[in-house]
């Protein structure tokens, strides 16, 4: 990814940089944002960030395409480390072939119907932070291609790294302390080699008043694997191992409406190449089989209030961590969730939203409220919050810690 990573960001910067080129016809676009944020954490009682983020972009049009290149970085005085001053984040061409359209480069491919949580948006890591209700995608090196047809498009993607998604620091401690031991081991990222490599397929066609879309991927799950030996002796041990699994995916998604309410669907069929060593582990961790995800849910709109709701599935356990602790040949729980958004413009510069998830197993749940207030035409204040209920060791009472109140405020340019 490095590799080209770094001959992305030099295309894009010689190409926004020719003074006059002919085929360069306009001038360099420039926007992007600059914020504050203060973070507090009701249970803990202290200041969890203090932090100042931005992010920039350029883009210079051409006949015939596009160059595009991101950065965004910031620095928080609470967690030093949290945040980099700067950071490479999308760099991509855009070529217009007719009918055809490709794109190369570090990029973010989204796919799925569904609003926020996306079983077939397969192809770039997706990290979850509930605390801000934010869903990200992690920009990985690409190839898109796009032909549009006069009934269905049909999309490629090749991606030439493996990216992994991130396990969170505090994740891997939590686990490893549960389990008696000291850490958890680093898996070692599948070679860079074209049989490695990463590609998936949609095609997309209106059926009527429904938009739908068949997907399939080829690839490796984002997270990686985990599971328990016992490692044999006069007092017997116990040692974690952990590798990267290859996958396919196959998905369906679909959205359209009904006498003004929106509708849309998700499913994907996950089947993870199995693991020889974890059929035979003490503790499982993670998926070693087949595994069904899927979203369905509605929205609907009237005078100035907003109200949507989705159900959500997760045959592999847990929306928010990829591992649940189990024994070999006891299934999981899937994971089933109600996720409800309430959202009222009170004028022209207030508005408030309100989401909340249940899991329906446990009762465990989450609120998240917020305020935001138009300074100006490019600035806001938001004022957001994120309290979490349920028993003890269950997905949502384990979050508690994590309750906080937000203040930040937004420039945009």
């Amino acid at each position: 990814m490095k590799r080209l990573t770094k001959g992305a960001f030099m295309l894009a910067t010689i190409l926004l940089l020719i003074p006059g080129a002919s085929c360069l016809g306009a001038e360099i676009q420039i926007g992007g944002s600059i914020s504050h944020s203060l973070s507090y954490l009701t249970q803990e009682a202290e200041l969890s960030e203090n932090a100042l983020r931005y992010d920039l972009f350029f883009e210079r049009q051409f006949r015939g395409g596009k160059i595009h290149i991101s950065f965004d970085g910031g620095y928080d005085s609470v967690d030093t480390e949290a945040l980099r001053p700067i950071q490479l984040d999308e760099a991509y061409g855009d070529i217009y072939l007719g009918s055809v359209d490709l794109r190369v480069g570090q990029q973010v491919v989204s796919w799925g119907t569904a609003d926020g949580i996306n079983p077939t948006n397969y192809v770039n890591p997706k990290g979850l932070s509930f605390a801000a209700g934010e869903f990200k995608g992690t920009p990985v090196p690409c190839l898109q291609a796009t032909y549009f047809g006069p009934m269905t498009s049909v999309t490629g993607v090749v991606v030439f790294d493996f990216v992994p998604q991130d396990v969170p620091e505090e994740m891997t401690e939590g686990i490893a302390q549960g389990l008696g031991l000291e850490e958890l081991p680093e898996p070692t990222d599948p070679e860079n080699t074209l049989g490695n490599m990463e590609y998936a397929l949609q095609v997309e066609r209106r059926l009527g008043n429904w938009d739908t879309k068949l997907s399939y991927f080829h690839g490796w799950e984002d997270y990686p694997a985990l599971w328990i030996e016992m490692v044999p002796g006069i007092v017997p041990a116990f040692e974690a191992e952990s590798q990267y699994q290859r996958v396919n995916k196959v998905g369906l998604a679909t959205a359209g409406g009904f006498r003004g309410i929106g509708l849309w669907g998700e499913v994907a069929y996950n089947s993870p190449e199995e693991i020889e060593e974890m059929d035979t582990a003490t503790v499982l961790l993670s998926m070693n089989g087949p595994y069904l995800q899927g979203v369905v849910g509605a929205d609907y709109s009237f005078s100035d209030f907003y109200v949507e709701g989705q159900y959500i599935y997760y045959e592999n356990g847990s929306l928010m961590s990829p591992y649940a602790q189990r024994e070999p040949g006891i299934d999981i729980t899937p994971g089933k969730y109600v996720m409800v958004q309430i959202s009222y413009e009170v004028n022209r510069d207030q508005s408030v939203r309100l989401v909340g998830m249940m899991n329906l197993d446990d009762s465990g749940y989450t609120i998240m409220p917020q305020y935001t207030y138009a300074l100006s035409d490019a600035a806001d204040l938001l004022v957001r919050a994120a309290f979490f209920s349920g028993e003890e060791g269950t997905e949502f009472g384990s979050l508690k810690s994590l309750e906080s109140v937000d203040l930040s405020i937004k420039v945009s340019f």
